[in-house]
């Protein structure tokens, strides 16, 4: 005899969560072209703080989108682990695939580019630290220089798809889950 009051959980739909990911992936991509393309400089404060602002947007969206689905697929409930599980794999592997865009930019289109943001980086933040803090600054490579390594540009796409892919994701879970309970 069938337990009708235990439901059977189907599997995660991961080929929804790979074509949103490659969504939010392109969504990224298109918005840092579109940045390079009007030349505007991403090392101010207030870029950084819009730049933060809507990966999390894009990114927490996308995974919301994909949650949805997925409890839709579930039978209209989600609990917030699995919610959080695919919200995750969304957002996570649509920024990893992003930050290759940074590689292929500096390696085939422009590789001037790091020398740019590298000055940009040092006139904007001239106004507020001393001589010797922007000293420092400009002997030290902060990064830049390694832009066009394959490695680094995958092990710094791997910690932030991480970090920004975890805030998505819990935000996303925490507005897109349903329990049977609350209904």
């Amino acid at each position: 005899m069938e337990n009708t009051s235990t439901q059977t959980q189907l599997p995660v739909d991961w080929n929804t969560v790979v074509r949103q990911a490659l969504v939010l992936a392109v969504a990224l991509i298109a918005y840092s072209a579109l940045i390079y393309v009007l030349d505007i400089n991403v090392m101010s404060p207030s870029a950084g703080f819009i730049n933060f602002l809507l990966t999390i947007a894009l990114g927490t969206g996308v995974a919301l989108m994909t949650i949805r689905h997925q409890r839709s697929w579930d039978g209209g409930f989600i609990s917030f682990g699995r919610a959080l599980l695919v919200g995750f794999a969304t957002a996570a592997g649509g920024l990893f695939v992003s930050g290759f865009w940074n590689y292929i930019l500096v390696k085939f289109i422009d590789p001037d580019y790091p020398t740019r943001m590298k000055e940009q980086m040092l006139e904007t933040w001239s106004e507020f630290m001393p001589p010797e803090a922007v000293e420092e600054m400009e002997r030290s490579s902060v990064g830049f220089d390694r832009m066009a390594d394959l490695g680094s540009t995958a092990m710094t796409s791997f910690f932030v798809a991480l970090f920004f892919g975890l805030i998505c994701a819990l935000i996303a879970a925490a507005i897109g889950r349903r329990s049977p309970a609350a209904n």
